[in-house]
């Protein structure tokens, strides 16, 4: 009577086959777009969208923090924080605190560490202008280390979308957590105390990108105003204008890191702005800013104040006078639009 042969590939063994083979293939992948971005000049780091446990193994960008002290309970503070090519803004109110967009998912831990120097333990609301990566990709990292009273978006329409990890990511925390959420609409209204209100102008429409659909928002207090815009194109703002919104504002955040898809010179006149500041990385593989960007803006003699150049920017008003700090000193402003740095005294 013949033995009946065991067979060597079981069930479980090819399922343990299968799983090696998967992760020999992953990580080969992994090595591969590390290689490529490495000799492209590439920011590695963005590679953890796709790749998550490169998240531990990449270097972070430390966020310092500037000189000023926290704020005074009569001031208002807007901090346009460095997070390389992204987003991140904390806006410090006479009685609330907002934080707008929360850079890459690696930025989370250093905006966590900055907002903590500035004094921060509680984040009023938490803003984000629209889903992509480098606007959402910190804010669960930020929630989870801050509490957040309330989270404040508007979501694009449902064939946008996005069903990258870190976005549904985001939606799931807010779900798990029961952080109250709130869709903000064009003519809303945020009080963050003292005067100093924050009111929605976009999106007016629904767009088939993500980035006309950001949040459009302006800041009022006293006879100060900033403009805030995520990353608006042309067709946002032609809406805007279109809707006669009031636009001027001392300060204008320009939007999707100086590209030349948004700042019209239509657009740069409603707002006539003294100040423009500009979040975007350091030789950036974009170009940003784009130079029809710098140059409207050095046309029209205002003062552009660049994270790359100048780190970390600190706008301090009492609703009168502006004061501007940077990582490399205090702004003086020039009447071309030009500016000197001076170091503050100890």
């Amino acid at each position: 009577m013949s033995r009946r042969r065991r067979r060597w590939l079981t069930r479980g063994r090819k399922k343990k086959l299968c799983l090696l083979l998967a992760g020999m293939v992953l990580g080969a992948a992994a090595v591969a777009a590390l290689w490529y971005c490495s000799s492209q000049g590439r920011d590695l780091r963005s590679l953890a969208e796709y790749f998550p446990f490169l998240e531990e193994l990449l270097p972070r960008e430390e966020v310092p923090a500037p000189a000023p002290p926290p704020v005074s309970g009569e001031s208002l503070r807007v901090h346009i924080l460095d997070v390389g090519q992204a987003d991140c803004i904390l806006i410090q109110g006479p009685e609330r605190t907002m934080v707008i967009d929360g850079g890459e998912s690696w930025n989370g831990p250093d905006i966590v560490q900055y907002l903590r120097a500035q004094g921060v333990d509680r984040i009023d609301y938490y803003l984000n202008t629209h889903p992509h990566s480098d606007h959402y990709g910190g804010i669960v990292q930020v929630m989870r280390a801050i509490p957040a009273g309330e989270f404040l978006h508007h979501p694009p329409p449902e064939e946008a979308v996005p069903a990258t990890r870190g976005y549904q990511k985001l939606l799931q925390f807010l779900l798990d957590s029961g952080t109250k959420t709130t869709v903000l609409d064009p003519g809303d209204t945020i009080d963050l105390g003292g005067g100093a209100v924050l009111t929605c102008l976009a999106p007016l429409e629904e767009y088939d990108d993500l980035n006309n659909n950001s949040l459009v928002e302006r800041l009022v207090y006293g006879n100060r105003a900033f403009l805030f815009t995520g990353d608006a194109e042309k067709k946002s703002e032609a809406a805007i204008l279109a809707s006669g919104a009031e636009l001027s504002a001392d300060v204008y955040s320009i939007p999707h890191h100086g590209s030349s898809t948004g700042v019209t010179q239509e657009f740069l006149d409603a707002v006539a702005p003294e100040y423009a500041t500009i979040s975007v990385g350091l030789d950036n593989d974009y170009g940003h800013p784009h130079r029809d960007t710098i140059q409207r803006l050095w046309q029209a003699e205002v003062t552009c104040l660049r994270t790359d150049l100048l780190g970390t920017i600190v706008i301090e008003t009492d609703g009168e006078g502006l004061v501007i700090y940077t990582e490399q000193g205090q702004v003086i402003r020039k009447d071309n639009g030009s500016f000197d740095l001076v170091q503050p005294e100890p």
